[in-house]
């Protein structure tokens, strides 16, 4: 009975390895980059946090935030997650970005059925110090008429 159990768990152990939003590999990618993983590094964006002002309900948003690696280790981003489904971040990079090296994140937002007051946020897991570093992304949705 339990080994039963268990081979119906393993598909939905596996799935819970992955990313919601991008579909990368997390585990995997932390055992691939382990030796660089021991070495911080430092990541700075040009711009922490984004207004997209008003949008109409349904509208989407997109953004792409820009960064370098100004430490002195190759610096690898783990992963990259939007706070919730409608905050989606796209098309990071996945090999190691070397020192003075750059890189953008692209993130959609969908504002449908958000009216109101918006602050939204992409988290970012790389080899630096502190190892979260958080965007912002915010503005106002307007009702459709």
């Amino acid at each position: 009975m339990t080994k039963k159990l268990f081979i119906m768990m393993l598909p939905l152990l596996a799935l819970s390895c992955k990313t919601s939003n991008s579909g990368h590999d997390v585990e995997e990618r932390k055992l691939n980059y382990a030796e660089m993983l021991g070495k911080p590094t430092e990541i700075t964006f040009t711009e922490d946090s984004f207004d997209f002002g008003t949008v109409i309900d349904g509208d989407a948003v997109n953004h792409t935030f820009e960064f370098e690696n100004t430490g002195d280790h190759n610096l690898i981003l783990i992963d990259v997650k939007g706070s919730c489904g409608c905050t989606v971040p796209e098309n990071w990079p996945e090999a190691p970005i070397k020192p003075g090296g750059k890189g953008k994140i692209d993130v959609t937002f969908d504002s449908k059925n958000r009216v109101g007051n918006v602050i939204k946020n992409v988290r970012i897991e790389a080899n630096t110090e502190p190892s979260i570093t958080v965007l912002n992304i915010k503005g106002i949705v307007k009702e459709k008429i």
